[in-house]
């Protein structure tokens, strides 16, 4: 029997699909597992058999050709559940939004799909969807090949025992969802992560410490503070948020090994939370999970590039600006000179703050996605 690893907490979100617009089921369409469900659905509703396209891997693609599911009623609820039952739903529609489940070796890995289904926080007031409710889902849908794809295991994820490291870390996760900021829980991550490689620096306060220091940096850049309230309120649903976040930043295809990314991540975890909360103060409330996870997609080199501030660099080429105001093009001539010399030991995101101290915000705020432009060309000496 296969271990079940869930990425998120027992309970912890809740979704409604009668009020919530049914984002996922209108022009997504359906991936149908071929060995279990293509034979009953020709026989239910065989007008839809020119539409159907066989995939390979097992699968069978039914489009959306109205805007909707073809069995999606007036009132948001599921036709083909409502006449033919709840075990003749297709897998994936079944699961939803817990449907993407992977195949580690002996590990099968639930995981959230935060980014399409508006879930809702229901950690603690019973209402979740529990783990238990899920394994017995899985287990009537064992053998289907929508529940079976594999992810593979980035180079030294075995050796540094990700598994432990995952595991512990989402069981942490609930210490944290009453933390005031995002701080405290991404040192514990960042400090249980050079526990796992052996780095003698392991120090929770040390990691808050340097943590804060960035983030003041951060703040010093951009010229605003997080707002108790909203810092709060995105700390939560990002530490509900972080162990699927993790999993998929670790899982999907990169020329990274599993350490570096491990070591990046909890800055960069730290990043989406500040501009989440930065997002907060401008909107006037906090986003939502959904919303959360696509902007952590969405700046995903934005906020690479702010955990990194602290290291050295140089910049190698040219760093052009011409779409910008004549100020800010005169700063990042200043920060291009500057970061062409290989002798200054200074932080990326200190030289940053003193080039730009004459800056209004809202300028300043320009200088990190204009940095991007130099690509390769901007090298960290750390």
């Amino acid at each position: 029997m296969l271990q079940l690893l869930f990425t998120f907490l027992d309970g912890a979100f809740r979704y409604d699909c009668a009020t919530c617009g049914q984002a996922c089921c209108r022009g997504k369409g359906i991936a149908l597992d071929a060995g279990r469900e293509l034979v009953p659905l020709l026989k239910r509703a065989p007008q839809l058999a020119p539409f159907l396209e066989p995939l390979a891997g097992g699968y069978v693609r039914l489009p959306d050709v109205t805007d909707g599911c073809w069995f999606l009623r007036s009132d948001g609820m599921c036709r083909y559940e409502t006449e033919f039952g709840r075990d003749a739903k297709f897998t994936t529609c079944r699961l939803f939004p817990f449907n993407r489940v992977f195949r580690i070796g002996s590990l099968r890995v639930v995981d959230v799909n935060s980014v399409v289904c508006p879930i809702e926080d229901a950690h603690g007031s019973g209402r979740g969807v529990s783990h238990a409710e899920l394994r017995s889902e899985l287990a009537a849908l064992s053998d289907s090949s929508l529940t079976q794809n594999t992810a593979e295991l980035p180079v030294g994820a075995r050796e540094l025992r990700w598994q432990l490291l995952e595991t512990s870390l989402l069981e942490q996760s609930a210490q944290h969802l009453q933390s005031p900021d995002y701080v405290q829980f991404a040192a514990q991550q960042e400090s249980a992560t050079r526990r796992q490689q052996g780095q003698p620096n392991s120090l929770v306060s040390q990691a808050t410490d340097q943590l804060r220091a960035l983030l003041d940096q951060w703040i010093e850049l951009y010229g605003l503070r997080p707002d108790p309230a909203y810092a709060q309120a995105t700390a939560r649903s990002l530490t509900l948020l972080t162990p699927s976040l993790r999993f998929n930043a670790l899982f999907r295809r990169s020329a990274f090994g599993y350490a570096q990314l491990c070591s990046q991540l909890p800055r960069q975890l730290l990043a989406t939370w500040y501009l989440s909360t930065l997002a907060a103060q401008v909107h006037g409330k906090a986003p939502s999970l959904r919303a959360m996870t696509e902007l952590h997609q969405a700046q995903t080199a934005q906020r690479g590039l702010l955990a990194r501030l602290a290291e050295p660099a140089t910049l190698r080429g040219p760093l052009t600006a011409p779409d910008v105001p004549d100020s800010v093009q005169r700063v990042m001539q200043m920060l291009q000179k500057q970061l062409g010399s290989t002798s200054s030991s200074h932080g990326l995101g200190a030289q940053l703050v003193t080039v730009a101290k004459d800056l209004p915000p809202a300028e300043r705020a320009l200088l990190v996605p204009l940095l991007l432009r130099a690509g390769e060309g901007l090298q960290f000496r750390s």
